[in-house]
């Protein structure tokens, strides 16, 4: 019937010592929950803060030096892969630390924590719950960030490095002048240039040639 109030039901039996024991035993877990899940963070904080630290000095000191041969692209992507790496690496931290430190700003009343939880030991748990999801998705964020860190490594191994452009073009000396361009042949005594916006191909005798140089470019 509606309105009518709700009586609690007497129970059976009364509580036994096990029972006794057991709840006990469960304040007891209750109350060492949230320490023991935020002393798990803070080991979790340290260990990741100086992974990240490491991992940051070296790709700062190492990077260029590790890239500066590679082709574009692979350069690219190696950047991408230690980037994407050390930015999980940040948000795992950030993770750990939020689990240890917990995110909870004000005060909390006792009736606020009656409305929501039911008793302080609910209040509790929900707390150490909460702080161990951060934990597990710190974990796994980290997990991401070492796949980025060894596929960036792997692919500084096996990039091709970037080869560099060979020289085309010669300079030749010959009667107190000089003549640059491409070199199309040097047979017969002479020696024969392609020069650049002209179809006509200069032809200097060997004995004429006081000096000749290969350059990238004219």
């Amino acid at each position: 019937m509606t309105g009518t109030p709700l009586r609690p039901r007497k129970p059976q039996r009364p509580p036994t010592p096990t029972d006794l024991t057991e709840r006990d035993r469960f304040a007891a877990l209750a109350e060492a929950s949230l320490p023991a899940v935020r002393a798990n963070a803070e080991a979790w904080r340290n260990g990741l803060a100086a992974f990240v630290t490491l991992v940051t000095a070296g790709a700062v000191l190492k990077g260029r030096d590790t890239t500066a041969q590679l082709t574009t692209e692979w350069r690219i992507a190696v950047t991408l892969l230690i980037g994407g790496g050390i930015a999980l690496s940040l948000a795992g931290l950030w993770q750990a630390l939020a689990a240890q430190a917990g995110t909870r700003e004000g005060m909390v009343s006792l009736a606020d924590i009656h409305r929501r939880h039911a008793s302080v030991a609910a209040y509790q748990i929900a707390l150490a719950d909460a702080a161990a999801a951060r934990l597990r998705r710190g974990r796994t964020i980290v997990a991401a960030a070492l796949v980025c860190f060894l596929l960036g490594i792997t692919a500084t191994w096996w990039a091709p490095e970037a080869g560099s452009d060979p020289a085309a073009y010669v300079a030749v000396k010959h009667d107190g002048t000089s003549t640059c361009g491409k070199l199309k042949s040097a047979d017969g005594g002479n020696v024969r240039i392609q020069v650049d916006g002209t179809v006509k191909t200069v032809v200097v005798p060997m004995e004429r040639v006081t000096n000749l140089l290969v350059v990238a470019r004219c």
